[in-house]
Parts: structure tokens; C-alpha cells; sequence
């Protein structure tokens, strides 16, 4: 039988689902072009440019601003891109379930290189994204998003696999989208400390948010690993998010609780250094009705165990 092999196990390809995330529904995005100037990191970097549907050639980002503002821009680019790349970006109009989910996504398990730090030992703003998955059905989706949303081509990374490590990973440069994340969404450059859930993600509707949580869920929640418990004694069931930062836990477990109804509790900690919040039957009878995970192994797991629960 074809197999995915876990740490924990084996799970049959055929019993793994990878479900589409939705178009819908969408808001408007702020008109945030007139945010994307850093004056420090700009005059000392590619500038951005930008190709209109009604004209032949590019125009420089800041220059076009001048006589048109940013919702025009947005409205009528082809496309962005920074000098010296060859990726032509398009930059989203609207916060949908795809977008929230890959904010969430990389909230959970990605990262911004510090661009200044870089910049001191390489004389080089290297605006450097980097986000991974233990499994690569996984990974090649946020790839996907990737593509769909922003136009951005991303090649797949083994290097950690070949190490040893469980990790397939993307490492893309892109100054747009970098920007983009920092400016719009309230990523941090560089270290992800004082995390807090972005503004846009906290004032739109119900059904984005719950897209935002699943993005940060499929990341950096888990549930148990079914597979090692198919033919022995369940243990008791759980879904756990554990986090370094406690007001972000708390604020998370507040957050799935009111779009979810799954009845998170906590926070606790089992070390000096990280807080988690975990559910018990009830809330992970419904996760698995509400269609929480999205990772198609995380979601088989917790389909399996649930199923499992009334032999």
C-alpha cells in the first residue's frame, strides 16, 4: 500500500484529502501603496517599479505616485517588480480566505530575514522570506498560494531533508512581498517577538478570521498523531497550540474559542519558556465537525481519531 511515513507511523495516500480554500469572502484591502516607501532602506536598495495595463513601459513606483494614487495603481497595474528581478508580483486587492490563510500560515511557522542585520554584513537589504512544512503535501500548497496569489514562483528546498531533518521549506526574495507582509499584515523584520494578531485579520468578518486561524493552526497547532495509535489504546483526545509568547497564546485561544466554539483552555506551561492552550473531547469532536485543520495530515488525524473514538 502507498504510504506517507510519519515519525509516528504510516497513513495511506488514498485516506489523505487536500481540500481547496475558498474565494470567499473577500473586503477591500486599505489603499497600503502609499505605505511602501521606507526612505532609509530605499535610497540604498532596487527601487520598486511598476507596469500599468494602459501603458508600454514601467514606471518607477515613487515617481507614479506622484500624479496617481495608490488605489489607481492597484486597480490598474499588470504588475510589480523590483529592478534587477525577473518576478513580475501582483499585489492583491482584497483580504480573502486564501490570503488570511497564508498570513496565518506564516504567523505560525514562517519568518522575515533581518534586513538590517543583513545589510551590515553583506551590504545587501536581503528581503528574504522563509516558511516550512515536516511534510511536503503541505509545503507544496503554501508554494501554491504563493503562485496564485502574488504571481511569485518558489522552488522547493530539501536541504534539511537531506540533512536528516523533517523540514521541506520555501526561501524566496521578494521585496514586494516582504514589504507587503510588514507594512499591511504587521510582521515583524527579522525575530518574531511581541506577535500579535494583525489589525486587518482582527476587524474582518467572522469568516476571514476563521481562514487566519487556520492558517496558524495547520502551522503551529497539533493534534494527535493517529497514526502510532490505530491498533493500541486512544489516549485521551487533544488538540494543543504551544507558543513562546503567552499574550499571543491567550489572545489565539480567545479567538477560536468565539469563531470556533471549541473550548480552549489555558494558558499553561510545562517549561519556563512556552505557554499552550489545548482542548479536550467536546472541542475536538468539534474542530473535526467544523473542518479546523486544513493540513491534509493533521486533518487526517484528527478524521481518524475521532472515528476511532467509538470503537
Amino acid at each position: 500500500m502507498n504510504c506517507i511515513k510519519t515519525a509516528y507511523g504510516k497513513i495511506p495516500v488514498k485516506e489523505v484529502k487536500i481540500e481547496k480554500i475558498a474565494e470567499y469572502p473577500r473586503i477591500s484591502l486599505p489603499n497600503y501603496l502609499s505605505t511602501f516607501r521606507n526612505n532609509a532602506i530605499d535610497k540604498k536598495s532596487q527601487p520598486i517599479l511598476v507596469k500599468l495595463k494602459n501603458k508600454s513601459c514601467e514606471s518607477e513606483l515613487q515617481e507614479l505616485q506622484k500624479t496617481k494614487n495608490g488605489k489607481y495603481i492597484l486597480l490598474t497595474a499588470e504588475y510589480f517588480r523590483v529592478r534587477c528581478s525577473p518576478h513580475r508580483i501582483t499585489l492583491p486587492r482584497y483580504l480573502n480566505p486564501k490570503l488570511a490563510y497564508l498570513i496565518g500560515y506564516l504567523y505560525g511557522d514562517g519568518g522575515l530575514k533581518d534586513i538590517r542585520r543583513s545589510y551590515k554584513t553583506t551590504g545587501v537589504f536581503e528581503h528574504k522570506l522563509i516558511v516550512g512544512d515536516e511534510f511536503q503535501l503541505q509545503i507544496e500548497r503554501i508554494k501554491s498560494l504563493f503562485k496564485e496569489l502574488f504571481n511569485l514562483h518558489t522552488t522547493l528546498r530539501t536541504e534539511r531533508i537531506d540533512k536528516g531533518e523533517n523540514m521541506y521549506y520555501l526561501n524566496p526574495t521578494c521585496k514586494l512581498i516582504y514589504r507587503l507582509l510588514v507594512k499591511v499584515f504587521d510582521f515583524p523584520e527579522g525575530p518574531k517577538r511581541n506577535l500579535a494578531v494583525p489589525k486587518l485579520i482582527r476587524k474582518a468578518p467572522k469568516r476571514i478570521r476563521q481562514w487566519f486561524l487556520r492558517g496558524f493552526i495547520d502551522a503551529d497547532g497539533d493534534t494527535r498523531a493517529t497514526e502510532y495509535y490505530l491498533t493500541s489504546a486512544l489516549p485521551s483526545p487533544r488538540i494543543k497550540i504551544k507558543l513562546a509568547d503567552k499574550r499571543l497564546v491567550l489572545y489565539l485561544k480567545n479567538m477560536l474559542n468565539e469563531d470556533f466554539n471549541l473550548g480552549f483552555t489555558g494558558p499553561y506551561s510545562d517549561t519556563k519558556k512556552d505557554y499552550y492552550i489545548q482542548t479536550a473531547k467536546a472541542g475536538t469532536i468539534r474542530a473535526n465537525k467544523r473542518n479546523l485543520f486544513k493540513h491534509p495530515i493533521k486533518k487526517w488525524r484528527l478524521e481518524k481519531f475521532v472515528s476511532l473514538m467509538g470503537r
